[in-house]
């Protein structure tokens, strides 16, 4: 038997031992959030990370011990399947809801993501998963019905009713493109899971909310319904060694890109969890992987290995898009991205959100892959005049986010001052930026629309778009350079302390 079947029992026969009572019934929530299309495993520091396939053998190993003594195994996805990686872009999610329907997925939620590849590829996931999509806060506006069942009823070994309420992020209605969920309205969550939780009175006594909030959301959740026994969270790519306990309410959430599974045992008597210990299994190459997972990963990875191994340019350096960095201050591979946008459209300043590049670079060699990992979107390029006043609210606004935070801005063609959260200074090309003049911007699709909070950005004129995709116009640029060595040159400054704008 393997060394991590022989770890997992005998840490469950410790854990069972421990305060095993006839009335008590054994629980385990195996959980994953922000898959973003990571079904492969990869290299992180010359370490292999990740792959569903060996996620799926850690699945198997602890539902069959669960099986076999009469204990409960819930599997939930709190959301974001879709949406980082090229099998994923290219394949919108296919191979993902196959691997998680041999899985056993039980239930997951509707997370941002879903909505990348329109409401039509929504429905797609939805008729090929063997497993319901959750949220009771996603509504069509034309018929006033949910867009998804807002919950899921289970009953647990010992008869226990147990209740799964899905909820989504209030913001996905500006953080994928307006079209893809036009007709749509997303409600405030936390007015909903108090809707459903009165709805679930008599109903379930074992509730579990499965949300794709962000952390801090879930802790205030769990503050406002203290009757929830479970948060299984995502949206935030937060890394929770074991879950956070907020009243007798246990928020969880395992990271992202299935580096993790999280694992929370508990036993339940009468609704309530009187033990419990949860934790992090981390994912490598000691866990082997499941065969019939593997298969279906290598069949889609096989049938995209040309495309994708073709070669573009070289990079003489490390191109930097982690997902914090990107987020919260400026690298050399968001310059190169506006920078290349910049120069291909002829404008006066480009700009990208960091919530838009989604992997890093290593330098050497440049693949296909390698940019549709980086821009896996394809969201269209567009130019537009705006003045300066325009420009300077969108500025401020991106200086005052929270950072890290999607909405953060990769420049190209300016320089500017952020001291604290409070844009201190600006200049374009060199010279201060003038609220009356005007200047030709060129960006995404996505910002244009408003996307991210960027009002400023959606008024005005109409934006003249050029037909070309941020990825396809990268890998032009790229492949007309064939070499790059961008730096990081100042142009974005962040000082502390808070000061008002001279």
């Amino acid at each position: 038997m393997r060394q991590s079947r022989w770890l997992l029992i005998l840490g469950l026969v410790v854990f069972l031992s421990a305060s095993w009572a006839s009335s008590d019934c054994y629980v385990t929530i195996l959980h994953l959030n922000d898959l973003h299309g990571y079904l492969e495993p990869v290299e992180i520091e010359g370490v292999s990370t990740g792959g569903i396939a060996r996620i799926s053998t850690l699945v198997e190993e602890v539902r069959g011990w669960n099986d076999g003594h009469g204990n409960a195994t819930l599997f939930l996805n709190a959301g974001d399947i879709l949406q980082g990686t090229p099998m994923s872009m290219i394949y919108h999610g296919e191979p993902d809801v196959k691997c998680l329907n041999l899985m056993g997925l039980d239930y997951m939620t509707v997370g941002n993501h879903e909505f990348d590849f329109g409401q039509a590829g929504l429905e797609k996931v939805q008729q090929m998963a063997k497993f319901p999509l959750l949220s009771a806060n996603i509504y069509v506006q034309r018929t006033g019905e949910r867009l998804t069942a807002p919950y899921a009823l289970f009953t647990l070994p010992d008869g226990t009713r147990g209740a799964a309420i899905g909820l989504t992020s209030k913001d996905t209605a500006v953080e994928t493109l307006p079209v893809n969920v036009e007709g749509l309205r997303f409600a405030d969550p936390v007015a909903e899971c108090g809707e459903q939780l009165k709805a679930l009175a008599g109903q379930a006594e074992f509730l579990v909310g499965v949300t794709h909030l962000g952390y801090e959301n879930d802790l205030e959740l769990a503050r406002q319904f203290p009757e929830l026994d479970v948060i299984i969270g995502a949206h935030s790519h937060t890394v929770l060694a074991e879950p956070t306990q907020v009243g007798r309410t246990l928020v969880c959430q395992a990271g992202s890109y299935g580096r993790w599974l999280g694992q929370l045992d508990m036993f339940v008597q009468g609704g309530e969890v009187t033990r419990h210990r949860g934790f992090l299994r981390t994912i490598d190459g000691r866990i082997p992987e499941d065969p019939e997972i593997a298969k279906i990963v290598s069949k889609y990875a096989s049938q995209l290995e040309t495309q994708l191994g073709k070669v573009v340019a070289t990079s003489t350096v490390d191109l930097l898009g982690e997902r914090d960095e990107v987020r919260s201050q400026e690298t050399n591979l968001g310059n190169l991205v506006c920078d290349l946008f910049r120069e291909y459209t002829g404008a006066q300043i480009a700009i990208i959100n960091g919530g838009g590049i989604r992997a890093s670079i290593s330098a050497g060699p440049i693949t296909m892959g390698d940019v549709l990992k980086v821009m896996p979107f394809s969201n269209l390029v567009a130019t537009k005049r705006v003045t300066g006043r325009q420009l300077r609210e969108a500025l401020e606004f991106a200086a005052g986010l929270e950072r890290p935070s999607g909405g953060f801005l990769q420049v190209s063609g300016l320089e500017m001052v952020i001291r604290g959260k409070t844009l201190q200074a600006v200049k374009i090309q060199g010279e201060p930026l003038d609220d009356k003049a005007e200047y030709t911007l060129a960006t995404s699709e996505f910002l244009l629309a408003g996307g991210d909070g960027f009002a400023a950005l959606a008024r005005g004129e109409e934006p003249k778009y050029l037909g070309f995709t941020d990825n396809a116009i990268l890998s032009e640029m790229l492949t007309r350079r064939g070499s790059v060595s961008p730096q990081v040159e100042g142009r974005i400054v962040i000082e502390a302390g808070e000061a008002a704008l001279n």
